[in-house]
């Protein structure tokens, strides 16, 4: 049968790949993921993260395997220890108390406030200095958790994305083209103005999340491409009600600006997919009858790899507000944990790359974000 003409088959992912956003302490949903992962027999090929999702890349590939899951609730549980003696105040006054203290004195091995912001009144002495935090609290921690010489040959991709501060340009910084250091993995998290701008080879990097939280287009855009499964555990909503109290003002307002319209640039990139495969059918097809055809080059643009995107979604918490990102108390830091194994285990468990994929579709959505959500699309 020529090839222009082949029915839907089932394309089974060649690799794995875990795109995890940016969110503070709702990366802890990423870590569940990880572990249901495990858990299934599967390892990530490549880890596409930003901000706190390169935190957790970078805890998963810079590690060997027996120490991959052990190192990440190593970090998670130092993030979650927290300031002592606030479980009491916590359990009278809620989460707020905790997020106070958070603000006023940080998380103990991820960041610790500036005595005196000297930038605050007549401007930093340098870039590094201009922020509320200093982040040598995690440099320390990453590189005492993370095998950064590993890294560098890890089987284990790793993709990290960051703004350059000058020029407004996201870059990735990534494994497979240079040696990974402490340093890419702070630009990463490098989130204005809590935290300082990172310096590499002469430039200055923020948190790549400010410019886009959503990394999908990095992978689609890869050469070469190859047949994937790629979860997709987002951990901002983009559904909710209209708020009616300012609190639900300043939630739903962090929501929408850190979901980086994942929606938007899924439909772009299967709209791409869609004619780079047309392309490879049409090329084929010429190929038959018209093996000397100029247009045979144009082959080259086309595309037959297939992509099964499982999009997931952190639950919302009770009493969740627009400083849940700074939620590291152990229950809440448990709750998302467990939570994104529970998800993904679903997910991975019901298989849904097993459908049949008609040869125009290049990328497949699965919705697991919610549990009505099941299904294809």
């Amino acid at each position: 049968m020529p090839a222009a003409h082949k029915t839907a088959t089932v394309i089974e992912p060649r690799r794995t790949i875990l795109v995890f956003q940016g969110g503070g302490a709702l990366g802890a949903y990423q870590a569940g993921v990880f572990e249901a992962l495990a858990e299934s027999g599967r390892q990530p090929d490549w880890v596409v993260g930003t901000s706190i999702g390169a935190i957790n890349g970078a805890l998963i590939a810079g590690n060997r395997p027996e120490h991959r899951l052990p190192r990440l609730r190593e970090f998670w549980r130092r993030m979650s220890t927290g300031h002592g003696g606030l479980d009491h105040w916590e359990a009278a006054f809620g989460a707020g108390m905790r997020n106070l203290a958070t603000l006023t004195f940080g998380v103990p091995g991820f960041f610790a406030p500036r005595r005196f912001p000297s930038f605050a009144f007549s401007g930093a002495a340098t870039p590094a200095e201009a922020s509320f935090y200093s982040v040598e609290p995690l440099v320390e921690t990453l590189t005492e958790l993370v095998d950064f010489d590993y890294l560098a040959n890890s089987p284990i991709r790793l993709s990290v994305g960051a703004v350059d501060v000058e020029s407004a340009r996201l870059v990735y910084f990534d494994s497979r083209q240079e040696a990974l250091q402490v340093a890419h993995v702070l630009a990463s998290g490098a989130l204005p103005p809590a935290f300082p701008p990172v310096e590499i080879a002469g430039r200055y990097y923020w948190d790549g999340g400010i410019y886009s939280n959503t990394s999908l287009d990095w992978i689609l855009h890869d050469q070469p491409r190859d047949h994937s499964l790629c979860l997709f555990p987002t951990l901002w909503p983009q559904q909710d009600q209209v708020p009616r109290a300012m609190g639900d003002v300043l939630r739903r307002e962090k929501e929408i600006q850190f979901a980086s319209r994942a929606d938007t640039i899924i439909e772009m990139e299967r709209e791409m997919h869609r004619m780079r495969h047309a392309i490879n059918l049409l090329a084929r097809a010429l190929a038959e009858h018209e093996r000397e055809s100029p247009l045979i080059p144009l082959a080259c643009m086309g595309c037959g790899s297939v992509f099964h995107v499982i999009h997931l979604q952190t639950p919302r918490l009770p009493g969740e507000d627009h400083t849940k990102d700074i939620e590291f108390g152990p229950e809440r830091v448990r709750q998302r944990w467990a939570a994104g194994l529970a998800d993904a285990g679903r997910a991975l468990a019901a298989k849904p790359w097993m459908i049949e994929v008609p040869p125009s579709e290049g990328v497949v959505v699965h919705d697991f974000s919610v549990s009505a959500g099941e299904g294809s699309r």
